[in-house]
């Protein structure tokens, strides 16, 4: 039996999950890395982003966001604005232009509620501990062949 003619468009680091050709085909994204606006890198594709939201467009489905590092314009993709000051995380795909990077916005969630120095403290412990883990934890990961 041929596919069951599921037709995904795909981006260049998304998985597709295709065991058979009976099961339909999901398309698994690239996990988020947690940023702050500052410290988006080039190799960034999706990121998670918590700003104060600002200057909301409700013509184009736009705002900007600020999280104290600097400020990024989101568009939103589910047409879902957050209201102004309102305290949010966007996870969404960073695209490149010619006027800098902006945020294609694919879950915005409202984060108002959230304990943001508790939360900021949880970074920084896990950019002090986690390193230190992968190193002691090295040897673990091992996938066979000859070691260097």
């Amino acid at each position: 039996m041929d596919d069951i003619g599921v037709e995904v468009e795909l981006e260049p680091d998304d998985v597709v999950d295709n065991e058979t050709s009976l099961e339909p085909r999901f398309r698994r994204r690239k996990p988020a890395e947690e940023r702050k606006i500052k410290d988006i890198r080039e190799d960034d594709t999706r990121v998670a982003l918590i700003g104060r939201a600002f200057k909301i467009d409700k013509v184009d489905y736009t705002f900007w966001l600020d999280d104290g590092t600097g400020v990024i314009l989101v568009e939103s993709e589910e047409n879902i604005l957050p209201k102004p000051d309102q305290i949010v995380r966007v996870i969404g795909r960073v695209i490149r232009g010619e006027e800098g990077p902006h945020i294609y916005g694919e879950v915005i969630q409202d984060f108002s509620a959230a304990d943001l120095k508790a939360l900021e403290e949880i970074r920084e412990l896990e950019n002090r501990i986690i390193p230190k883990l992968r190193k002691v934890t090295k040897w673990w990961s091992f996938e066979g062949g000859e070691e260097e």
